[in-house]
């Protein structure tokens, strides 16, 4: 999976990666000519010549999306019929969301009527068919803004489970108990056979402080300190800080707020 953040991609020119998911060739074809359309006027708007070009590949089914995508790069955006035999864009989505929380989705659909389902699986717009260009323009900027906003890292995590693809800004705090690794998430925990040592490598440019043997801590959610003890309080979980730590997690944490 790569771990570069968007700034870092959109210095190098890396290609935005997507995936169109439809049975339908010809409705496939026409959701990447509106792809490129709208990527080749982004990139004619910018002084780079580059700034913005997509890699686009396409899908026939749900199923071999799902056959591939966790084995190899992850995309950045996903166009998903919904209305496909065997496994439908729906379920396709909701096993996405299993090991990836990041990807944005981006249903097609002939049915209007399946657009309030979306919000189940964060989808974060619905395209009805024939796509017209106006609608199509307007999700197309939604993804350039959330794409651009993001600064966090998406971290591979060989879980009990399988690969999982977390975004760093939603772990609350990584713990150890007997051997096991717990990422405490906003959507939830996974465990990991790895050492706290190497979740901490993984993730060191980030505002994350490990602040006993047993603890790591995302400094973006420390929602109070106790100032006589040390404690420090995450999203409502009180963490005691080693005293060697003491010094480092407070100084991590002026500097954070200093930021602003």
């Amino acid at each position: 999976m790569d771990t570069r953040t968007p700034a870092d991609i959109r210095e190098e020119g890396r290609a935005m990666r997507v995936a169109v998911i439809d049975d339908v060739p010809q409705e496939a074809d026409a959701t990447r000519a509106l792809v490129e359309r709208a990527a080749g006027a982004a990139s004619d708007l910018s002084a780079h010549a580059d700034a913005e070009t997509a890699d686009i590949t396409l899908f026939s089914s749900g199923s071999e999306f799902l056959d591939t995508y966790p084995r190899g790069h992850g995309f950045d955006v996903i166009f998903l019929d919904i209305e496909m035999p065997g496994l439908d864009g729906m379920e396709t989505a909701r096993k996405i969301r299993e090991y990836d929380t990041n990807v944005i989705i981006i249903f097609t659909t002939r049915m209007a009527q399946y657009a309030v389902a979306g919000y189940a699986v964060d989808a974060i717009s619905y395209l009805v068919k024939p796509i017209a260009q106006p609608e199509f323009a307007l999700a197309w900027r939604k993804v350039q803004r959330i794409l651009s906003s993001r600064t966090s890292l998406q971290v591979p995590i060989e879980s009990t489970t399988g690969t999982i693809f977390l975004n760093s800004d939603d772990i609350l705090y990584v713990d150890v108990l007997s051997h096991m690794l717990y990422y405490h998430t906003t959507r939830g925990t996974y465990t990991a056979w790895k050492s706290l040592t190497a979740a901490a490598e993984e993730l060191k440019d980030y505002d994350f402080a490990v602040i006993s043997r047993y603890v790591m801590v995302n400094i973006a959610h420390v929602t109070k300190i106790d100032t006589s003890t040390g404690d420090i309080d995450v999203e409502g979980e009180i963490f005691r800080v080693s005293r060697s730590k003491k010094k480092d997690v407070a100084q991590r944490l002026l500097d954070f707020h200093a930021r602003g």
